[in-house]
């Protein structure tokens, strides 16, 4: 990535606020400080009543009467209401006497309105140095939300817990060297961290896009800035199972990873949201080339816009006729801090877009807190500004994407097997039917048996498996089908489980190690509490004749077997459990 070294450091910056105020009246009475402001109130006036009686009544107590002509006064006259001004030591007593008047419908403090967005007092923003702020609209977002301890991982060189992220970073974990120092040897990683989570409105730095947002280091890159798949793919799942709600990755390069891909569905599943940077081969033979992480499937791959400008930045990738895979884009010449806790401006590339979008993902989770991976997604590409063909979406809205809903739909089930009250034993496969959903899509099907879950399938047609080993009786059964907004249906059905065995004894045949000719005839009992389906005669381990019906009776022909015979009887019950009694071994 380019860096450009103009520095700026915290001390060496300073705001002067100038306040100047216009057209207000200054009190000239001996028992009022001249600088006091005045109190403006609205006065309603009643249907029909006098509208100029009870200013009348007040104007000895130094009221000054506002909108006394033109279109001012023509719109309060369509209210019936009047504009005033009044000392602030002499307000309550007019507002008595106003209010005592049968003419006043009502009199209120006209109240002082601004603007919706949120102003940060940080030094580089006040000094003009994150214009890219205002850009994605950040400001009006933080009016709605400012963060609320949303954890976002960062999948970089490390995090330094300096200057406006001291406080915000948790304890990570450092996969180039496995050990629990996620310390930035690099500059790479604190510089992403910032841009989401640089503490704003404190007065000192900067402000990143998610104020009260965490930051979990992983670090998954050397001091070079390099980093394997693998690497990288145990950093995704790391992430996800410390509680990570948004993955930013800036990082990337071409090639298709298995491996990595099915980290990124791991994070999918989990309703973790992932945001890559599209890379920086705008200028290069490979400008069109597909990025990984970014070009997978639910990754927000992010492209970078010049400073202060809608057009795509010239190192920034992009798609090519026919292609989408960058899905959006946001300012790429960006201000940060790095490991010293030193500003830089004007610091360009992909990797400092992307986790714009991630900290304006985590004002998103802080606003709606249940929103998913996909829901977070939604919002941020349906609100992007068009920007040009070179992005799918457009540029990153904050304010808009944290007004944007998510699909509340659950999804749909019409049945499952095994039946209803069917008899069951051993491990059961439970499939569900007519499992569909038309907004985010299923997202992963669970089993639960008595409220303890059993298995889970993300795959259709969806097959979830139950080991009913050591269950007899009634077994409540349960899937939970969740889309991937995180909306659930569940589909009960009770069935009966036998794990039990039958009881099965022969009453009649020649002893064992007998010599046996002709017919042999062979008699047994069996019993179960679910009822004996059959019984079976088998010899030397083949079925040769079965019964099923009490009592059991079998007969063969000595001449016809081996010389030697192994003779058993097996009993199977109504659920297929299967018991044999002591076997027999007879000679000819």
């Amino acid at each position: 990535m380019k860096h450009v070294t103009r520095r700026m450091t915290v001390g060496a910056l300073a705001a002067v606020l100038v306040a100047t105020m216009t057209g207000v009246t200054t009190w000239a009475l001996a028992a009022e400080p001249p600088a006091e402001l005045p109190v403006r109130l609205i006065v309603g006036m009643k249907a029909g009543a006098d509208t100029a009686a009870p200013l009348r009544t007040v104007s000895t107590m130094g009221v000054r009467a506002l909108d006394t002509a033109g279109p001012a006064r023509q719109a309060m006259a369509s209210l019936r209401a009047h504009t005033i001004e009044v000392s602030a030591a002499r307000s309550a007593t007019v507002i008595a006497a106003l209010r005592s008047d049968p003419a006043v419908a009502y009199v209120e403090v006209d109240h002082v309105r601004k603007v919706s967005d949120v102003t940060p007092d940080d030094p580089m923003y006040t000094a003009g140095h994150q214009r890219e702020i205002d850009q994605v609209r950040l400001p009006a977002a933080w009016e709605t939300s400012t963060g609320d301890a949303v954890k976002i991982a960062v999948l970089d060189t490390g995090v330094a817990k300096v200057g406006d992220l001291s406080g915000a970073v948790v304890g990570g974990w450092n996969y180039v060297s496995n050990t629990s120092n996620t310390n930035d040897d690099s500059g790479h990683g604190t510089t992403v961290a910032s841009i989401i989570a640089a503490r704003g409105g404190n007065g000192a730095g900067m402000a990143g896009g998610c104020w009260g947002c965490v930051i979990l280091p992983v670090k998954v890159l050397d001091r070079n800035g390099n980093g394997y798949d693998s690497v990288i793919a145990k950093g995704i799942v790391y992430a996800v199972d410390q509680g990570a709600k948004i993955i930013n990755m800036s990082l990337g390069g071409p090639g298709y990873s298995k491996a990595l891909s099915d980290a990124v569905l791991y994070a999918n599943r989990k309703g973790v949201l992932v945001v890559a940077a599209a890379g920086n081969a705008g200028r290069t033979a490979s400008r069109n080339t597909k990025m990984y992480p970014a070009a997978f499937t639910d990754v927000v791959a992010v492209g970078a816009t010049a400073r202060g400008s809608d057009a795509r930045a010239a190192f920034s990738s992009y798609n090519k006729a026919g292609d989408s895979w960058v899905d959006m884009a946001a300012p790429g010449a960006i201000t940060g801090m790095d490991r010293d806790g030193v500003y830089h401006t004007d610091q360009e590339g992909t990797s400092f877009a992307a986790p714009m979008v991630a900290g304006a993902a985590g004002l998103i989770k802080s606003a709606h807190p249940t929103y998913t991976g996909w829901s977070l997604q939604l919002a941020l590409l349906s609100s992007a500004r068009p920007i040009g063909s070179w992005n799918k979406h457009g540029m990153l809205d904050a304010a808009r994407a944290l007004t944007i809903a998510t699909d509340v739909t659950p999804p749909t089930v019409t049945g499952m097997t095994p039946r209803s009250n069917s008899l069951n034993r051993g491990t059961i496969t439970v499939t569900p039917a007519g499992v569909a959903d038309g907004g985010s899509r299923v997202n992963k099907v669970n089993l639960y048996a008595d409220g303890v879950y059993k298995s889970q399938d993300f795959t259709a047609p969806y097959s979830l498996t139950y080991n009913s080993a050591g269950r007899n009786g009634t077994v409540k059964l349960q899937l939970r089908i969740y889309d991937k907004a995180g909306n659930e249906t569940r589909y009960d059905r009770s069935i009966l489980v036998d794990n039990v065995l039958p009881a099965v004894k022969i009453t009649s045949a020649p002893k064992n190690k007998a010599k046996v000719k002709g017919t042999v005839v062979i008699k047994a009992t069996a019993s179960d509490a679910n009822k004996v389906r059959r019984v079976e005669l088998l010899i030397n381990g083949k079925v040769k004749s079965q019964d099923t019906a009490s009592p059991y009776a079998f007969s063969f022909s000595a001449a016809k077997q081996p010389k030697t015979m192994k003779v058993q009887v097996r009993a199977i019950d109504n659920a297929g459990n299967a018991r044999f009694d002591t076997a027999r071994t007879y000679t000819r």
